[in-house]
């Protein structure tokens, strides 16, 4: 049986997306990782990801890669 998908659970899907965009902005960008981590920690996209009712939880890592690139040209 799948467990449902709630605000209280939602958090454990997103650290292996995070770390993914996160590794790919150190070398897109030539970043540090702490630089890495407090840029996508600063966009609006980090917190819509951890807002179960977004369903953004559900994207694969290059999806939201690319959002956070769009934002980030956008800003």
């Amino acid at each position: 049986m799948i467990p449902e998908i709630t605000q209280k659970n939602v958090r454990l899907f997103i650290p292996y997306k995070v770390a993914k965009i996160c590794d790919e902005l150190c070398r897109q960008d030539h970043l540090t990782a702490s630089e890495a981590i407090l840029k996508f920690y600063k966009s609006n996209l980090s917190r819509l990801l951890g807002q179960e009712d977004t369903k953004l939880w559900q994207l694969g890592w290059v999806a939201l890669f690319d959002m956070y690139k769009e934002e980030a040209h956008e800003h």
